[in-house]
């Protein structure tokens, strides 16, 4: 399955947002990135999470983009 980079979003907190798509399916996967502060108080560090978005608004959390990938496909698979 061909999944293809649908839009970014930067925001002012410096987090980020990317959307992904695959052609012939409604599921969307989006990468979210965030700054967590360390524990001293000094800088930070990004956290990146991955959710497969169902087309109700369903959202399912992944810690790696090949699991969500992997994940939306089969439920691809699982509508046919």
């Amino acid at each position: 399955m061909e999944w293809i980079k649908a839009g970014t979003t930067n925001h002012p907190d410096g987090s980020r947002t990317i959307r992904y798509v695959s052609p012939g399916t409604h599921v969307m996967i989006e990468s979210r990135r965030c700054p967590v502060k360390h524990a001293n108080g000094i800088g930070s560090w990004d956290y990146t999470s991955y959710f497969v978005i169902l087309p109700n608004g369903t959202e399912k959390e992944f810690h790696q983009l090949r699991a969500a990938k992997a994940a939306a496909e089969m439920l691809k698979e699982a509508r046919r």
